[in-house]
């Protein structure tokens, strides 16, 4: 099998040092995977030559942000060539990546989120609460900004795009990384995502993948998603805020994440393998066996 990756954010100088670095990162990790399968062939994408290497390959591997319909542009490209795409396809990239389609979505099938709306400057909005503005096709935590006090609201630069608001809800930041396949899900691990603030934008700090173990909630929202978005395909990461009322639902990512980079060390489980048995149908559901389990809290 030949199969072509593409990561469009290391192809692209105008992209941050942070998503660039990230980019490279993805890179590596799928293309560590991808040397321990057999009769794998597995050719790395040129921007400018995509089109033109995809004609030759079976299967593609899209890594790209949802910005700017950016990754679904590319999952269009593959589908228009008939060729296997190992990553969700065209129709659900553009509901997750519209994150006020994503929210409606989520609230039809009663799953838990948090409030969101279209930001309107000239709105009259309770500057003694806490708010997020957020892009509404943004990719991680680019350009999203928490205002804590009035002050904040007059440094706010200009928007050029459409944003959205959300009220800021505080809560441990959890990712789940999981695998999509016919409304079916199996969550691999779940990871604890550490931001920082720096001019009231956050900047992920540090993730640590598979930092506790599921008590079974994690799998059953997982499931519920899929459900919800029976379309999503491969892995998926999904961005939850969880707190002492519950646990709410901020993203679904329909691409490779940050956490994927340390998944096959953390769990020993090879996430290409597992995508590819989902595009040639055989079942990824089957229990899989962990060859390490976080670590136990420190007795007291």
């Amino acid at each position: 099998m030949k199969i072509l990756i593409f990561e469009y954010i290391t192809a692209s100088s105008e992209m941050s040092e942070s998503l660039q670095r990230e980019g490279q990162m993805m890179l590596d990790a799928l293309q560590a995977n991808f040397e321990k399968l057999a009769d794998i062939e597995v050719i790395i994408a040129i921007k400018e030559h995509f089109q033109n290497q995809l004609k030759t390959v079976d299967a593609a591997w899209i890594i790209a942000p949802e910005f700017d319909e950016i990754l679904q542009y590319f999952c269009e490209l593959v589908e228009n060539e008939n060729k296997i795409l190992l990553t969700s396809p065209s129709k659900v990239v553009a509901q997750t990546a519209n994150k006020l389609t994503t929210f409606d979505m989520l609230t039809a099938a009663k799953i838990q989120t948090v409030p969101t709306e279209i930001f309107d400057s000239a709105k009259r909005y309770d500057k003694t609460r806490e708010w997020i503005i957020k892009p509404i096709d943004g990719a991680g935590a680019e350009n999203t900004f928490l205002l804590q006090a009035e002050n904040d609201w007059s440094a706010l630069p200009s928007v050029e795009k459409t944003f959205l608001i959300q009220p800021h809800i505080q809560g441990e930041k959890v990712s789940l990384s999981c695998i999509f396949k016919n409304g079916q899900a199996q969550l691999l691990c779940v990871n604890l995502q550490v931001f920082e603030m720096k001019k009231r934008q956050f900047e992920l700090k540090n993730i640590a993948v598979n930092f506790k173990q599921d008590d079974g909630r994690y799998q059953k929202l997982a499931s519920q998603i899929a459900s919800a978005f029976p379309d999503l395909l491969g892995y998926v990461g999904i961005d939850v805020i969880e707190n002492e009322t519950g646990c709410f639902v901020l993203e679904i990512n329909p691409r490779l994440t940050t956490s994927f980079v340390q998944i096959e060390e953390k769990i020993g489980v090879n996430v290409a393998k597992l995508v590819i048995d989902c595009a040639l149908g055989q079942t990824p559901f089957a229990p899989f066996q962990q060859t390490n389990s976080p670590p136990k809290p420190a007795q007291t």
